[in-house]
């Protein structure tokens, strides 16, 4: 059986009907499990199912019942505090605001039940628990301030609506809710407050305004909750002037508003005019406030602390006036919140946004698309990728570049699209762009063919933040529509046998074979029917969409089948949905993790359409991607971490991976904590490499003599090369010229070795291969295990033996170098030099295996079962995680790069190379230290970033009279 047979839909009910059966009677579904609850359907039913029937069916179920691989977390400031004030009342008259919103959820949102119940019991109580008790009894007044962390595109506004429920449930009166900087995403997050929550809404109407009831409201039944915002109107005007207050309404107070210090400022004003108690100077009422994108915006990004910016300073005394206030805010790229400085000396000391008493991750679903799902080489959705690869920058270190930047023309201007282009760009776009389109085109037919022809989908073109360059892509996607649109209609046959000969049915078909082969369910000849093509493209509409005053609106309440291209750039970078995307063109060279998160508008669900849609992007922003990745999945594992060992958020350390040099943590006004601090880091139980080389050929001449120089004198010395894979060479002649693999001197001096090291240079971009900071870790005496040495010298496939007197027998390395905008040369693909086998150089078998069995113990403690943990490679890091005995190992590779693709030209800067390099040998280096536990944090190093010139920070929006910039 194939997905699109009949029987297909009868399987699947099968399949949840034993699911159903065995959790109704207390039985925990686990992700593991899936396969045999279909492998017990397919028996039942005596239906076969292939390799793609039975993917399509565990996807389905995943989605379905939203099995949850990563469990949420918490970590407090106070763990001896129960956190248990809250309880998860059933009674309806306790939980008016919740059980009206899960209704909602149930029957008008494709939330599915398990998601909800987990919602309810587990996730919502814990977080609520976090929160100050609005019923409790104090001296003074107290902020609670938390941070939720989630995942882009992932549901945190069912969540934090959810939360609002349980919070007004509970006895919070007022709820201030701040969505976002632009107004059109804090007209979408009214708009699902007002049905989630307060049951009626206010929409312009002509020239005035209409009330009507929607979502929970739709019962007829009272409504209990009050707002002071509309989709119509923020808090502006002379909202401030209202003369009423909070004691006059018996209702929830909910406000959604703009973070904009006018808006923010008129709220403040009006909440301390009319509502605070003059004898006490607060007002008595409980408040929460609840800041979506928290990284946006709402972070003191000053140099002086003691003048913070504005809107944090506005948000502050807005959450001050409450005599008992919780502040949390929810976001999905927490970098820029945990640099904020927890001991701000300001006026209001310790009063600033920091999350103090709380940090909580969400679980994550399996059925989530993520960034590691997409742009890890391994993952399920990496065949979803596509490479922008026809877009060619130009040098920007050039005089005609240099001079244009200096005169403020774009010298460029009629040339190929480029990153750093100018606000009058009006060049040649890439065909890549078009082929993206025809994709999306291709992409819409399939939908309808599988029954999806109700469902909404959309394109997102992300290019450039100038509002005039946006209009100018959207007069090129105008064309394209048009053109094809008019071929369908006018020149192709219903019979697609007699459109072969047409260019566009070539291309299409181009297309199909380039981009869509993993597609089984539907063939090309279904797809390439006029009839289908028509009806998927011809109500397609072009956009631009960004916080300008000409910006067109996403608006899927008044058509909720939307077809749309969205042309824009910062406004569809935050927050902002886009349903049903299918195709993201996505080309900037914005280097901040979150940033780059955000504008990641493909994250989320794809149910139904996960093998369909598609990313175009460039290779540094998709490794990029998988940086970003790393990093939030580490700090995800922190927090972890932290709660095993009752750290509070104020000793979170944070360890935000900084492995990608070129590409920052956040915005550098974001961080201005981290400049000055501390970070304490070891080198201990793992092994670093240099995959960058310096440009300047001269470094490498350097690091080639020193090699000759060490050589030579560790010979005279009586040192003698041993084998380093001696499990595999301890029964051969040393000195066979037949046989070029790697050797090594054993028990080399520490001395010798940083003797070594302070005549090698390694490009700055090495950031984990800092020669000085090295060279102290060797050198302190807190330092264990690093007397004595292991110095290999790596050999490999090349045939070509080093270019050193005394180690000529030994082979260098072949490897593929690349230069794309950075000044370095990249040496790999892979942006890593090693493989596995350097971890077992210098080791004797039983080493080896000691260091294996430690690693599998710790898999199989960690969950996996035995057999899993044979399967699994053994990471190179393990082979010195594990070994706290094992003597450090410096490696030597000498690599001779890959011949040029005669095929395809190189950038003039990688030829340039090539040429300065001549025949020498490029040197590479790794080291790697024994894991010794009891001194993992020896020595303090300060943490020095480095900018490229490609760096372009993504500005917080601004029009001028022109229009020019989003």
């Amino acid at each position: 059986m194939k997905i699109n047979d009949p029987q297909y839909s009868a399987l699947k009910n099968i399949i949840v009907s034993f699911i159903d059966i065995d959790v109704n009677n207390g039985k925990k579904l686990e992700f593991g499990n899936i396969g045999s609850y279909v492998n017990k359907a397919t028996q039942f039913s005596g239906l076969t199912v292939d390799k793609d029937c039975y993917d399509s069916l565990i996807s389905d179920m995943e989605y379905q019942f939203k099995v949850f691989h990563t469990p949420g977390c918490c970590i407090y400031d106070d763990y001896d505090d129960p956190h248990s004030w809250y309880n998860n009342s059933t009674d309806a008259e306790q939980n008016y605001f919740w059980l009206r919103y899960r209704q909602y959820l149930t029957y008008h949102s494709s939330i599915d039940l398990k998601s909800i119940n987990l919602l309810d019991e587990e996730t919502l109580p814990r977080i609520m628990n976090c929160l100050g008790n609005p019923q409790e009894q104090f001296e003074g007044k107290r902020l609670v301030r938390g941070l939720i962390i989630g995942d882009v595109q992932s549901g945190k506004t069912a969540t934090y609506s959810g939360l609002i429920c349980k919070a007004a449930d509970a006895g919070y009166k007022v709820v201030i809710l701040l969505a976002g900087t632009t107004e059109s995403l804090r007209q979408q997050t009214q708009e699902r407050i007002d049905e989630g929550i307060v049951g009626q809404t206010i929409r312009k109407d002509g020239k005035g305004t209409k009330n009507y009831r929607v979502g929970v409201g739709l019962d007829n039944k009272e409504l209990k909750a009050t707002s002071f915002t509309s989709c119509a109107n923020d808090f502006i005007g002379d909202h401030d002037k209202i003369s009423t207050s909070i004691d006059a309404h018996n209702s929830l107070i909910l406000f959604v508003v703009k973070k904009n210090v006018s808006v923010l400022t008129k709220l403040y004003n009006w909440l301390h005019d009319q509502n605070v108690d003059p004898v006490f100077g607060y007002i008595d009422t409980p408040m929460l406030l609840i800041d979506d994108e928290a990284d946006n915006a709402s972070v003191n990004t000053k140099q002086d602390e003691t003048n913070p910016t504005k809107t944090n300073a506005i948000i502050r005394k807005i959450c001050n006036l409450f005599k008992n206030a919780s502040y949390v805010g929810f976001t999905a790229t927490p970098f820029a919140n945990v640099f904020i400085d927890p001991e701000s000396v300001d006026s209001m000391r310790h009063a600033d946004l920091f999350p103090e008493h709380f940090i909580y991750t969400l679980p994550t679903p399996s059925s989530y698309i993520g960034a590691n799902k997409i742009f890890y080489e391994d993952g399920e959705r990496f065949g979803n990728l596509r490479y922008i690869n026809d877009i060619d920058e130009p040098d920007y270190s050039s005089e005609e570049y240099k001079d244009a930047v200096e005169n403020n023309i774009d010298a460029l201007n009629d040339g190929l699209f480029y990153y750093k282009h100018s606000k009058n760009w009006h060049g040649t776009t890439p065909h890549s762009l078009r082929e993206s389109i025809l994709c999306f085109f291709l992409a819409n037919v399939v939908r309808d063919l599988r029954g999806q022809s109700s469902a909404p989908r959309s394109m997102l073109i992300n290019m450039s933040r100038f509002v005039r360059v946006q209009h100018y892509l959207k007069d090129y996607v105008d064309y394209v529509y048009d053109d094809f649109t008019r071929d369908v209609r006018f020149n192709f046959d219903e019979d697609s046998k007699k459109n072969k000969n047409l260019l566009l049915y070539k291309e299409l078909n181009k297309l199909w074979d380039k981009h869509f082969n993993n597609i089984k369910d539907i063939s090309f000849d279904r797809v390439i029917k006029k009839s289908a093509l028509m009806a998927a493209t011809e109500k397609i509409q072009v956009l631009v969409v960004n916080s300008s005053k000409s910006s067109s609106k996403l608006d899927y309440k008044a058509n909720p089948n939307l077809r749309v291209i969205a042309i824009g750039g910062l406004a569809l970078s935050r927050g902002l949905t886009l349903e049903g995307l299918l195709v993201s063109y996505f080309y900037r060279n914005t280097a901040t993790f979150d940033v780059l998160m955000q504008m990641g508008r493909w994250f989320g669900y794809r149910f139904g359409y996960d093998d369909l849609f598609q990313i175009w992007t460039s290779q540094t922003s998709a490794r990029w991607y998988a940086e970003i990745s790393r990093a939030a999945e580490e700090l995800k594992d922190d927090l972890r971490n932290m709660y095993d060992q009752h750290l509070t958020p104020k000793e979170f350390g944070i360890k935000v991976r900084d492995n990608c040099e070129e590409l920052q943590i956040t915005a550098r006004n974001k961080m201005r904590s981290a400049y000055t601090q501390n970070v304490r880091y070891s080198y201990y139980g793992n092994i670093y490499d240099t995959p960058y080389i310096s440009l300047n050929t001269a470094q490498n001449t350097e690091n080639l003599n020193a090699i000759q120089s060490f050589t030579t004198s560790m010979l005279q010395h009586g040192w003698s090369l041993n084998f380093a894979d001696r499990w595999r060479y301890n029964d051969k002649d040393i000195n066979d010229p037949k046989n070029g693999a790697s050797r090594f001197f054993a028990d080399v001096p520490k001395e010798q070795v940083v003797e070594l090291l302070k005549h090698i240079q390694c490009s700055l971009v090495n950031m984990n291969f800092n020669v000085t900071n090295i060279i102290d870790f060797i050198q302190d005496e807190e330092t264990q295990n690093v007397e004595l040495w292991d110095v290999v010298f790596e050999g490999g496939d090349s045939n070509k033996g080093y270019p050193i007197e005394g180690l000529e027998i030994i082979k260098c390395t072949t490897r593929y170098i690349c230069c794309d905008n950075r000044k370095v040369i990249q040496v790999s693909s892979r942006r890593r030099i090693l493989g596995l086998r350097e971890g077992k150089f210098a080791l004797e078998p039983a080493d080896l295996n000691k260091a294996e069995e430690a690693c599998r113990s710790t898999w199989i403690s960690e969950g996996l079962t035995k057999a899993e943990a044979e399967k699994r490679n053994i990471p190179l890091r393990a082979y010195f995680k594990y070994l706290p005995q094992r003597k450090p190992v410096l490696i030597i590779m000498l690599v001779e790069p890959t011949p040029a693709d005669k095929d395809k030209e190189e950038p003039k800067r990688l030829q340039n190379f090539r040429k300065d390099l001549g025949d020498d040998m490029l040197v590479a280096f790794a080291v790697g230290f024994p894991g010794v536990k009891e001194a993992e944090s020896a020595k303090t190093y300060k943490v020095n970033k480095i900018y490229y010139d490609l760096y372009m920070q993504d500005e917080v929006e601004q029009e001028d009279g022109d229009e020019d910039e989003e």
